[in-house]
C-alpha cells in the first residue's frame, strides 16, 4: 500500500468527501511518518517473521508514492491523527480501531510471574 492509498482509505473511513482529500493531504505525510515511528516494534515484529531484518530506526517516506512499511492498521491511526481535532468521536473510534489492529501484528510478550508480600 503507498500512502496515497493508505490517505484514500483513511479519507474513506473518516467519511469525508472529494473535496476534502486535498486538504487532508497535506497533512498525511507527517502523520503517516508519525505512525511508522510509533509503531516500529510491530513493524519489526512482522518483518523478522517474514525472514527480513529488523529497521534499526524508524524507516521515513519521502513521498506519499512511497510504499508504505508498515501494517494494514494505518488508514485507521492515520484517519485518528487527521480528524483529531475536527470530531472527537471519530477520532477516538478510530485510535481505537488502530490500537486494536496493531495488536494483531505485536508478537506475545512473556514476563515472569512475581509474587507479592
Amino acid at each position: 500500500m503507498t500512502g496515497t492509498e493508505c490517505c484514500r482509505a483513511a479519507m474513506t473511513i473518516m467519511g469525508a468527501g472529494a473535496d476534502s482529500n486535498e486538504y487532508y493531504a497535506q497533512f498525511a505525510l507527517g502523520a503517516l511518518n508519525q505512525l511508522i515511528a510509533n509503531s516500529l516494534r510491530e513493524i519489526n515484529a512482522e518483518r523478522v517473521q517474514q525472514g527480513e531484518s529488523a529497521f534499526s530506526v524508524p524507516p521515513r517516506m519521502e513521498a506519499l508514492e512511497d510504499e508504505l512499511p508498515a501494517p494494514e492498521c494505518l488508514p485507521y491511526g492515520l484517519a485518528a491523527l487527521l480528524c483529531a481535532d475536527a470530531d472527537k468521536a471519530k477520532f477516538n473510534w478510530a485510535a481505537d480501531e488502530y490500537a486494536e489492529r496493531l495488536l494483531l501484528h505485536c508478537p506475545a510478550q512473556f514476563t515472569a510471574v512475581q509474587e507479592m508480600v
